[in-house]
């Protein structure tokens, strides 16, 4: 997301939203810069998009923009709901050797689910570096 102005503006978004709300004649384009006066109307156009919680380099959208949008919230899963998750994967795996490594499968997925909850804390994602997050798919592999 692009830094915000001195009034708190951020000129891409605000463009974004000029161009999306389309409730009057002022609104639903963008003007041109070479034709003064020119207003260019986006016609026949949807927007879908997708964000994260700011932070680790990731500004907050205005509400001007996000009222243009329905919102989707899939939350994180809970340890309890992990645990449940991986405990069937690795027992499953587990039985396939003998029944002396089954009673191993509750620790391990306990281990792994304290590493993992571990790294989320630790290893945040910096404006440097917030092309990768560690997620729940790398527990699994």
């Amino acid at each position: 997301m692009p830094m915000k102005e001195t009034y708190g503006a951020q000129p891409p978004i605000e463009l974004l939203r000029q161009i999306i709300n389309v409730k009057d004649d002022k609104n639903g384009g963008f003007y041109d810069l070479k034709k003064i006066g020119l207003f260019k109307r986006v016609a026949k156009t949807l927007f879908l998009a997708a964000n994260a919680p700011p932070g680790g380099g990731r500004s907050e959208v205005t509400p001007r923009l996000i009222r243009h949008f329905h919102l989707v919230n899939i939350p994180d899963l809970s340890n309890a709901s992990m645990k449940t998750i991986f405990l069937s994967i690795v027992s499953g795996f587990l039985q396939t050797f003998s029944s002396d490594y089954a009673p191993l499968a509750d620790p391990v997925v306990d281990g792994a689910l304290e590493v993992y909850v571990d790294i989320q804390k630790a290893l945040l994602p910096t404006p440097s570096k917030s092309h990768y997050t560690f997620n729940l798919r790398d527990l699994a592999k």
